[in-house]
């Protein structure tokens, strides 16, 4: 079993939709068993696939009042996908506790993640993280195998990753294993800018995902229609994309425990 962390520190670059689209391709055209974790207090991971928090979620895991994770899982209308909710309660959990190595609450991500591969009901746990390092998306990357960073080509994304990879060091300290599987380029389309701030990772030493996901109209629409891409509009560029970008993943051994 593997655990894949979605995460920028960055609002607007395609996050909850990578999340949300590559665990749908996965569990579809991959048939891999695949829990989606939505640990994002806007909820727009759940929200997504038309599930709410309200009758128990992430929030509850972290504070310990539901005992098993599989109590709060929820199916979708896709078969071998299912998704963990969440919603804005979670911003309660974080102004309330700070991340304790050992006895903080936010364990629980990681302890659910031990549980997961002992049992074996999943093949792959997709966690889509906050815009930002609280203290439920370190916990997430430290129960992470490895890490897909999605990227807007403007210069505040490019310039972001330094402060990401930080970060990402500090959660490693205390994890060990969590590894930067690369950086697929989102709301792509051919200009100077995009050009350049791809030249410019890749000058750094940073794997970017040779397939890019280009920006779509049918991208926007498919969140008020509550659809994956490749559902709502299979032939769209955005569909294709995402579609490719699985394939390149699991290619390069991405379903494979540890790093690529």
């Amino acid at each position: 079993m593997k655990t894949i962390a979605i995460m920028n520190v960055k609002g607007g670059v395609g996050k909850t939709m990578t999340a949300c689209n590559m665990a749908h391709i996965l569990a579809s055209d991959y048939h891999q068993r695949v829990l989606l974790v939505d640990a994002d207090p806007s909820g727009n991971a759940s929200a997504f696939f038309n599930i709410s928090a309200e009758d128990g979620g992430l929030t509850e895991l972290l504070q310990g009042t539901v005992a098993r994770y599989a109590d709060i899982v929820q199916e979708t209308d896709w078969p071998r996908l299912h998704v963990l909710p969440c919603d804005s309660s979670l911003f309660s959990v974080e102004l309330a506790v700070g991340l304790d190595r050992e006895h903080s609450p936010h364990k629980a991500i990681l302890d659910m993640c031990s549980a997961i591969a002992a049992g074996g009901e999943y093949d792959l746990v997709i966690i889509d993280c906050p815009p930002s390092f609280t203290p439920s998306a370190v916990a997430a990357l430290r129960a992470a195998d490895s890490v897909i960073v999605p990227v807007k080509m403007d210069a505040f994304s490019v310039l972001g990753m330094d402060f990401l990879l930080d970060q990402l060091a500090a959660v490693r300290r205390i994890n060990g294993k969590a590894q930067l599987d690369g950086i697929l380029v989102t709301i792509w389309h051919n200009c100077e800018c995009n050009v350049q701030g791809e030249q410019e990772l890749r000058s750094r030493g940073f794997r970017v995902f040779e397939q890019h996901i280009r920006r779509s109209d049918k991208t926007d629409e498919s969140t008020w229609m509550r659809s994956p891409i490749c559902e709502y509009s299979r032939t769209c560029s955005t569909a294709r994309d995402y579609r490719n970008f699985v394939a390149e993943f699991v290619r390069d051994g991405g379903l494979h425990d540890g790093q690529i």
